[in-house]
């Protein structure tokens, strides 16, 4: 039986960046939690000592929290394989079907979100990556309904225009190649298929 082929898994750094902004507060918080902690078990203060435990569990669980989020800084990738793109992140699986891409190109961050024409907020997030490429996946429609997508990826990395993924990855050359390699392999099987059938 043959192989199916499988491209490189390519780290998604809008992905990396969310953890990034997310893990120094978790951090920091889950520490003055402990530190507070420590201060009503052995001073005394208006707060009760009972209450001492449940902020050092309380600042356990954010550090913890925190450490969890820095490793998963990684986890989050794309893949081409030989009939879909793989999408993984820690909480998110999808499996993107190339019957369900219409295009894939190559365009600048800063020309899909334009920093005068964006929230402050987003262009604080997006203000590492300007002057980069991306590929943008443009899709016939979303694997799953987009508000659950919302809950789980950055704004920054739905197409901003219609439905479709913008997909930062290190080495945009290399993954475009080989997914638009591997899709095109598939779209030839599928015409042959077609013609077969005939």
């Amino acid at each position: 039986m043959k192989r199916s082929r499988s491209g490189k898994r390519y780290p998604l750094l809008m992905y990396r960046r969310t953890l990034d902004r997310l893990w120094p507060s978790l951090f920091l918080s889950g520490v003055i939690l402990l530190v507070i902690g420590v201060y009503v078990r052995f001073a005394s203060t208006p707060i009760a000592k009972e209450e001492a435990p449940w902020l050092f569990i309380s600042g356990a669980l954010l550090v913890v929290l925190s450490l969890f989020f820095i490793l998963m800084r990684y986890a989050a990738y794309v893949q081409p394989h030989a009939d879909h793109l793989r999408f993984v992140t820690p909480f998110l699986q999808m499996r993107i079907s190339y019957r369900r891409i219409r295009s894939t190109h190559a365009a600048e961050i800063n020309a899909l979100f334009p920093p005068q024409r964006i929230s402050r907020s987003l262009r604080s997030f997006l203000e590492p990556f300007y002057g980069q490429t991306a590929i943008v996946l443009a899709l016939n429609g979303y694997p799953m309904p987009k508000p659950i997508l919302r809950l789980f990826l950055t704004r920054a990395m739905f197409h901003p225009q219609g439905e479709g993924f913008i997909l930062l990855v290190p080495d945009w050359i290399a993954f475009s190649g080989e997914l638009e390699s591997l899709r095109s392999q598939w779209l030839s099987a599928q015409k042959q298929r077609t013609t077969s059938f005939r």
